[in-house]
């Protein structure tokens, strides 16, 4: 290791990223999913069950039913909505709590009075006030903050968003039970259903069974009675969603973890077997002085095991540093958006970290076992002759066999279904099909570098030179070719998805112009907004829909629910379809479009009939009548006519709440005038700082930006591959000129000078790194091929185009090589500055 400590570093670098970036993934992921599960737990309290709404409400003339269940103990209603605060960049979750039924089930919620709070109003309660609220701790700092920041005084008083007016509420106490970093509020339930324009309605119903009755038995038993405005659902079925909503996400950034630790394991492999190679003579003498074979093979693990370690070592520390890094930055919903929590603590618990330094460790013990049965395969009087390497290397000989038995078995995988949303046979043939590549690498270099009919030019000598040393090649290259493939893989992959990202963007934006509530948690776009909109100067036509989730199934994420003008002959005009429209709606159906996800998760195509349930009892017999595609709901979405919908509902039972808008101006109008001219409108109501304009290019720009701050982890990893690879050549070629003394000594008494000899390995560094380059780029574009034809559609149920980016894999390609070349330039130099009788002292002996 000290001889050649280049090429160990590398290797052990290698290991430390891949163990790092899988350490990271898996504490983020496993700390949003605690604070998740915590959060599940906390809300629920004692509640054996809950019952929840299709969409958003519940009418609370349920809970004398419900109540009076010979099984229910008691049943507490529950507001649970996000609102936001004045001067707060982020949404706050506020409880409307009847304390007087919560006690008994969830009394970490119910509010403590503060001894410092203002005194309340003559014959006011705090706790059923009509303008109290208690605050968690998380939420007080960061009013704190606030006040702080704009140089004011902290005030008693908070003022909320609600119903679209600012509303006054004075701060009676605390929740000392909420979680760290949770923005909660807590008030009276009356109270917040008046101050929100929801009477009568309510969020869910926390329910607490009498003892000895099973909770199974009792939704089975009265699920029906309330199927049509509800659902029952258990804390632990929201825990199981809450980890179903990242799974994917999750799975797909621990397999590029992955990625890194195996391509740390090819260097290993290539970097021992070299060292095998080399020091076959030094195996010989140690076997000659009565050392066992198993002795010797213990030794080049032993090697591999502490460059395993070291890697693994650092890895942990790159993981917890880098994972306390993005939870500070981004906070714990690995930047994607999953979880939505204010805290940034982070648990390290050293099982895990054994767990990940015990990946590494094994990536480079694997990396060492085929060396390690090589060191004894030769005679000793064989290894004891110069230039025994290339025989040492023999079985690259046969490898090619092997190498098309795993690329077959690679095509096999790929019909292997995806096991919960994780595309098992897509990574299997990834795997399989990598190592059959690299299998395959040693008949490549036979077939491409043929020994030249005369040595006439420096160019011939080189490709002689090469040719006569196929096995140490293709052994070299090893770990070149598989950090280059994965790259190629990776960034095809991303390039599709987001050219296909581009052209979908196009599709779904239509008008010049987009309107958008800020907090659609608890803003909407009013009718009279609408009218005013729609009668403006300038504006042609405009058009207002909402979304709701839904929840299809308690074991699944929740679907998006978009109520939207569109009838069946603009639906291909709208929406990307995938595929013809079906033709006939069957009677008394209305007609709905369905995302990709809906069709693998839900088994819907077209034609498929199934009930909508929507608020209020409204139940919708809805006929699917055609598939589009969507990039922005992984886990699905429906799209309903909302003048099919407007006319089903009441005034009483309307799930509609507009939170979205598109403009047309009018011939000669510009959307920057049509802005102009709505919002000095809006501030003179007062509301222009309730929604925001964009045009379709600022969406696309952003959502482009939103995509590439994702992939970010992607990127980094596609640099850090290219420079191991870099690396990699370098040292390979470092590695051979070690056993190329004599040769170059005998090269120089011929008569060749330094510079020719300077010369003769950069042509030899083009032509490997060129083989390594075309072997890459093959197996890349395959694996990249099964990255977006199996496996995203797999993990995230949506289909995208193929793109190829010709420019940026030539220019890869080219930096390949020029830089490859350098780095062998740079490394062989000191290896030519030895004098010709050192260099011919081993041959002399």
């Amino acid at each position: 290791m000290r001889d050649q400590p280049v090429k160990w570093l590398i290797t052990t670098l290698s290991i430390a990223v891949g163990v790092g970036l899988g350490l990271a993934v898996h504490l983020i992921h496993q700390e949003a999913l605690a604070q998740f599960n915590q959060g599940v737990q906390q809300f629920s309290g004692q509640a054996d069950v809950q019952l929840l709404p299709h969409n958003q409400w519940l009418p609370d003339t349920l809970l004398e039913t419900i109540a009076e269940l010979p099984e229910v103990h008691t049943a507490a209603p529950v507001i649970d909505q996000r609102v936001r605060l004045e001067g707060l960049n982020q949404t706050v979750r506020w409880l409307g709590l009847d304390v007087f039924q919560s006690a008994a089930i969830t009394p970490n919620l119910v509010g403590q009075v503060d001894s410092s709070a203002a005194a309340p109003t003559r014959g006011e309660i705090p706790l059923i006030a009509s303008n109290t609220v208690f605050i968690s701790a998380s939420l007080r700092e960061a009013l704190h903050q606030q006040a702080h920041a704009q140089k004011s005084q902290r005030s008693p008083v908070v003022l909320a968003d609600m119903n679209g007016k600012p509303v006054r509420w004075m701060i009676a106490g605390s929740l000392p039970a909420a979680g760290s970093g949770q923005l909660l509020a807590m008030s009276d339930i009356a109270a917040l259903q008046w101050k929100l324009g929801a009477i009568g309605k309510i969020s869910r119903v926390d329910i607490k069974l009498q003892e000895g009755v099973r909770v199974d038995a009792f939704m089975a038993a009265h699920a029906k009675t309330f199927s049509a405005v509800g659902r029952f659902e258990t804390p632990r079925e929201q825990s199981t969603r809450g980890a179903a909503v990242s799974q994917a996400y999750r799975a797909n950034l621990s397999i590029l973890a992955m990625v890194a630790l195996l391509t740390g394991g090819f260097l290993s492999f290539s970097t021992q077997m070299l060292a095998v190679a080399q020091r076959s003579r030094q195996w010989a003498l140690l076997a000659a002085m009565g050392t066992s074979v198993t002795r010797l093979r213990l030794q080049v693990l032993f090697e591999s095991a502490v460059c395993g370690l070291v890697g693994s070592i650092l890895g942990v520390a790159l993981g917890v540093g880098l994972a306390q890094g993005v939870v500070e930055k981004l906070g714990v919903d690995l930047g994607a958006g999953y979880f939505n929590t204010a805290s940034h603590a982070l648990t390290v618990q050293p099982l895990d970290a054994l767990l990940f330094m015990g990946f590494g460790l094994l990536a480079t013990l694997l990396g060492g076992l085929a060396p390690s049965q090589h060191t004894a395969q030769m005679a000793i009087a064989q290894r004891m002759r110069a230039g025994t390497e290339e025989a040492g290397l023999r079985f690259a000989n046969r490898a090619h066999w092997l190498g098309l038995a795993l690329c077959a078995l690679a095509v096999a995988c790929l019909w292997i279904p995806p096991v919960g949303n994780i595309p098992v046979g897509g990574y299997l043939a990834v795997a399989l099909g990598l190592f059959g590549g690299i299998a395959l690498l040693g008949l490549a270099v036979r077939l491409f570098v043929r020994p030249p009919e005369a040595l006439h030019t420096l160019g011939q000598l080189a490709r002689s030179r090469l040719a006569s040393t196929p096995n140490l090649l293709s052994v070299g290259l090893s770990g070149v070719v598989a950090s280059f493939a994965l790259v190629v893989a990776m960034h095809v992959m991303i390039f599709s998805f987001r050219q296909s990202l581009d052209v979908w963007l196009n599709q779904v934006l239509p008008a010049p112009l987009y309107m958008k509530v800020i907090d659609v948690q608890s803003q909407s776009i009013s009718p009279n907004l609408q009218t005013l909109i729609q009668h403006a100067a300038g504006v042609e036509r405009a058009e207002f829909w909402g979304s709701q989730s839904m929840v299809l199934d308690p074991l699944r994420p929740p679907v998006e629910l978009i109520v939207r003008p569109l009838d069946m002959t603009q639906a291909d005009q709208r929406l990307p379809l995938i595929g013809a429209q079906h033709p006939a709606l069957k009677t008394d159906h209305i007609p709905v479009w369905v995302s990709e996800p809906m069709v693998d998760i839900y088994r819907l195509h077209n034609g498929s009939t199934f009930t909508l349930h929507l608020d209020g009892g409204l139940q919708l017999n809805a006929q699917v009548m055609g598939v589009w595609r969507d990039y922005s709901r992984q886990h699905g979405a429906i799209v309903v006519p909302k003048a099919q919908v407007m006319r089903l509902a009441t005034q009483n039972n309307n799930p509609l709440r507009d939170t979205q808008g598109a403009i047309w101006p009018s011939a000669g109008t510009t959307p920057q005038t049509i802005v102009k001219n709505l919002t000095a409108q809006l501030v003179n109501t007062g509301e222009s700082a309730r929604y925001t304009f964009a045009e379709p290019g600022e969406i696309r720009q952003a959502s482009l930006a939103i995509f590439d701050r994702s992939f970010a982890v992607t990127y980094l990893l596609e640099v850090a591959a290219v420079v191991i690879g870099l690396f990699g050549v370098g040292t390979t070629f470092s590695a051979m000129a070690l056993q190329r003394r004599r040769e170059f000594a005998l090269l120089g008494a011929m008569g060749a000078t330094r510079k020719l000899l300077v010369r003769l390995l950069v042509r030899e560094a083009l032509l490997s790194s060129a083989l390594a380059a075309g072997m890459g780029l093959a197996i890349g574009l395959s694996f990249a091929a099964i990255l977006v034809f199996v496996v995203n559609p797999q993990s995230f149920h949506w289909t995208m185009e193929w793109f190829t980016p010709w420019r940026d894999l030539l220019v890869m390609v080219a930096v390949l090589m020029v830089m490859s070349t350098l780095t062998v330039t740079l490394a062989l130099r000191s290896h030519l500055q030895h004098q010709l009788l050192m260099q011919l002292k081993e041959d002399w002996s």
